[in-house]
């Protein structure tokens, strides 16, 4: 499926330790919404590499993630954003 421009968030890596990544996930341009960004071991990061070339249920791949911060590496949003623009 062809993504359209615009509507998809984008991401980039903003901090790599030895046992860390920090990434930064800006929602889709049209919301107007702040980079969220989320601190992932560097096991979670491969999964999360995989998981953006390969798809898959977020919640089967990170477990161990609180569901409103895996909304962030889906979309972008976070929490406050998310009630933000639907109210």
């Amino acid at each position: 499926m062809m993504a359209i421009s615009g509507w998809e968030p984008s991401r980039r890596v903003l901090e790599t330790t030895g046992t860390h990544v920090v990434v930064g996930i800006q929602p889709p341009r049209f919301l107007k919404l702040p980079e969220q960004k989320l601190r992932l071991t560097t096991e979670q990061y491969k999964r999360y590499c995989h998981w953006l070339a390969r798809g898959g249920m977020i919640q089967d791949i990170f477990p161990e993630i609180d569901p409103d911060q895996r909304e962030i590496l889906q979309s972008g949003i976070g929490p406050q954003d998310f009630r933000k623009i639907t109210l």
